[in-house]
């Protein structure tokens, strides 16, 4: 069963780069009318990353609604990084994009069921990985050999 994590204003805080943080300092005090908008992208991302998890009807999702996947919670970090720093007028370098790309791609494949968070009986799935084919399917010795 997959943990969860508090996915909160005060926690993204904490999380906020040095320059990031300096950066919501000054472009808080320039526009006080969005004092709000940190919560409101919080609020965002928290409930995009929990809508994606819950698609898989097999997932359990937390009851404590702040909180989002903890395997995905850099995930969150990043997405939250990227979209807030866009809204502030920063010059994202390519790490950045590359961050974000890589959360939005695993957000997705958790909401394709690429990533699953429920341990799936073993009966179901066959146990642990195996990397036999099917039968018949493998070669012969005289085959291989060639």
């Amino acid at each position: 069963m997959t943990t969860w994590t508090p996915f909160t204003v005060d926690v993204v805080k904490n999380a906020l780069p040095s320059d990031m943080g300096q950066l919501y300092a000054n472009w808080i005090t320039a526009h006080p009318e969005k004092t709000n908008r940190l919560a409101e992208i919080v609020d965002e991302t928290r409930r995009t990353f929990r809508d994606a998890v819950s698609t898989n009807p097999r997932n359990i999702i937390d009851t404590e609604t702040d909180t989002v996947p903890t395997v995905g919670f850099r995930h969150a970090l990043n997405v939250l990084f990227f979209n807030l720093g866009m809204e502030m007028g920063a010059t994202m370098g390519s790490d950045a994009h590359s961050q974000y790309l890589r959360a939005d791609l695993w957000l997705r494949m958790v909401q394709t069921g690429g990533i699953p968070f429920m341990p799936v009986d073993a009966d179901v799935r066959g146990g642990t990985p195996s990397f036999s084919g099917p039968a018949g399917r493998g070669l012969r010795r005289e085959q291989a050999l060639l």
